[in-house]
């Protein structure tokens, strides 16, 4: 549904083209629509009194902005997963070529201020395992996505339904095609609506006749755990095309709608828990949320963990540029430090990193093959 609404507004490309072309930059494309929506609309008024009929409730402008944000956000990092996927694939189908490593000798030193012991009595051609292995773990690749449980439901994971669901082939293809569309990304479609969710929150498309076209010919009741959504037909009379009891409770004051003229009333309710939704409604089949994407944004964590899976990711660009991880400087200074103490083989000696590998271990192997 998402993708058809890109789709309608391409009408406006032109028009909107021309103004970013003449502006220059995003920040003056950005400033000339919002300057449009104070001058010529009552999008900055702020309602005071219920009967008030021009303006907004206070905070429900700013989240008709994020809304339509994050609609796209979640869009542009669909097509950049289908990039990286592709991406992915055809890195697997080339060939790769085999370089036989250097021959090394290893020796131990410890990772404090101590002088560097002495080379161990290996035979020149061996390589320490200790190396190997902290080695091949550094090649994790970090995920900007943190991953959560997402059976933390109502069912047990160890539920024998939960398990039929697992296996049942129908199921799951039924909710690969839900997580292929964006309007039931983690959720379903269903007749006459569809809907997604994260963690924090529910968006829930209701479908609408064409000639439902102005937001008074419809009627939306959000209430802690019930939705009523409702719209005139031509006879004057009023119908109900949803009333029914929520799966959990929601904030009904957090919560908001707005008309898709001619197509559907896009309902966005706040949760209030976090948690995996098994259906909007009571009434409503279930689905499998094993089955759904648990990932939740790095905007949404803490300071301390967005500063380690930053690092992660840091330490994972160095390695495809060939550059030093943050750990590979550490260890590099203190190599350093250590090169020209007592006892080491090559005091006196320029400083040569080229000349020894260490590990963050406190192992270090000596490259025979350098002078």
């Amino acid at each position: 549904m998402q993708n058809n609404m890109a789709g309608m507004r391409e009408q406006y490309d032109t028009a909107l083209l021309g103004i970013l072309q003449h502006e220059g930059q995003i920040a003056g494309f950005l400033d000339a629509m919002f300057g449009f929506l104070y001058r010529r609309t009552d999008f900055y008024r702020i309602m005071k009194q219920k009967t008030d009929r021009l303006g907004f409730p206070p905070g429900v402008a700013v989240k008709l902005l994020l809304n339509a944000y994050k609609q796209y956000e979640d869009l542009a990092r669909k097509d950049e997963a289908e990039k990286e996927n592709l991406k992915q694939m055809k890195e697997a189908l080339e060939p790769t070529d085999t370089v036989p490593p250097a021959a090394v000798r290893t020796v131990e030193v410890p990772t404090s201020n101590q002088p560097i012991g002495e080379v161990s009595g290996r035979s020149p051609g061996s390589v320490d395992s200790g190396e190997s292995t902290s080695a091949s773990g550094s090649h994790e690749t970090p995920q900007p996505m943190v991953t959560e449980d997402a059976s933390r439901v109502e069912n047990k994971p160890s539920d024998k339904n939960s398990e039929k669901k697992d296996q049942d082939p129908e199921l799951t293809k039924q909710q690969e095609k839900f997580q292929a569309n964006p309007a039931s990304h983690n959720g379903a479609m269903r007749d006459n609506y569809s809907w997604s969710q994260t963690i924090n929150d529910v968006d829930a498309q209701i479908k609408v006749p064409k000639y439902v076209t102005k937001g008074k010919d419809v009627k939306v009741v959000i209430e802690k755990k019930r939705l009523k959504v409702s719209y005139k037909l031509d006879t004057g009379q009023w119908l109900d095309i949803m009333n029914d009891v929520l799966s959990w409770d929601v904030m009904k004051e957090e919560s908001m709608w707005s008309l898709v003229p001619g197509d559907h009333i896009h309902v966005n309710l706040e949760k209030k828990e976090e948690r995996w939704w098994e259906a909007l409604l009571v009434s409503e089949t279930k689905i499998n949320v094993r089955k759904i994407d648990a990932s939740r944004p790095m905007s949404d964590l803490d300071d301390e963990a967005q500063a380690k899976i930053g690092e992660m990711m840091y330490n994972d660009r160095q390695k495809k540029l060939g550059l030093p991880t943050s750990d590979e400087k550490k260890v590099h200074n203190l190599l350093q430090d250590a090169w020209d103490a007592d006892g080491s083989p090559f005091k006196g000696q320029p400083f040569d990193p080229s000349k020894v590998n260490m590990t963050p271990g406190g192992v270090v192997s000596i490259n025979e093959d350098k002078p």
